[in-house]
């Protein structure tokens, strides 16, 4: 890898000034590097054919996501989000020039009167490095996006798409050009002659509590994730703390 690889893989380039993303503080650096391309299909294509439908576009989901794009659609019938301005509230890049760092905040809109930051998962469950990453998009959208309206909390709007074996109740999703088995009832659901049924969608909306507690954890990260990347980092002289380092000599 060279540096202006790691650069493009692992941060953004604003205003001359280049910071790490959040994601890629968030997750092992080995893990993100084969993870984005092995997950980046079939992400890539559920998070665009949202964001194009909450512009008002007028999309055909592609087959492959076809049903859980419709489980979305039903979903939202019934939980309505207000998007204020969906110019600039859907893939809304943030960052913090003080804590050097920035990232993609999905959505923000108002979910039954409360304005916050929802963040589209595609990912089998909720885990610990989505409360790391929207308590880091939070806490910088309220800093720098110069809004008058600060969002008061985050979401994590989680779809997913799968078959379910009728014996054993596995999962089967086939997803980044492979298939993932997993999530039996049965003790024996590893040998079980699978029969799997008609394709399903799941949709999990969840507000992420314990916000001052993750972005305390997402800046202790940080630090260690710098610490790991000292000499890729070192390379980059428009670094936030290269520049600011340099600007002390």
């Amino acid at each position: 890898m060279t540096a202006d690889l790691f650069k493009e893989k692992f941060g953004y380039e604003i205003e001359g000034v280049w910071f790490p993303r959040v994601t890629s503080i968030t997750s092992p650096l080995q893990k993100k590097w084969w993870g984005m391309r092995r997950a980046a299909e079939w992400g890539t294509l559920i998070h665009e054919t949202v964001e194009d439908m909450l512009r008002g576009e007028n999309v055909s989901p592609d087959a492959k996501c076809a049903v859980a794009i419709e489980t979305f659609l039903r979903w939202q019938s019934e939980y309505p989000m207000r998007i204020a301005d969906p110019v600039n509230d859907i893939e809304k890049r943030v960052w913090d020039p003080e804590y050097g760092y920035a990232g993609t905040v999905d959505i923000i809109a108002e979910v039954e009167g409360v304005r916050g930051i929802i963040d589209v998962k595609t990912s089998t469950a909720v885990v610990k490095e989505h409360y790391l990453q929207t308590a880091a998009y939070l806490y910088a959208y309220n800093k720098t996006s110069g809004t008058n309206r600060p969002c008061q909390t985050r979401w994590i709007l989680r779809i997913d798409q799968y078959q379910e074996c009728r014996g054993c109740l596995a999962k089967l999703r086939i997803k980044y050009g492979s298939q993932s088995i997993n999530g039996g009832k049965s003790a024996n659901w590893r040998i079980c002659n699978h029969q799997w049924g008609a394709a399903k969608g799941e949709i999990e909306f969840q507000e992420l509590k314990g916000y001052e507690r993750d972005l305390a954890l997402f800046f202790d990260l940080k630090e260690r994730w710098e610490w790991a990347n000292k000499e890729w980092l070192a390379r980059i002289p428009n670094y936030e703390k290269n520049i600011r380092q340099h600007a002390l000599l």
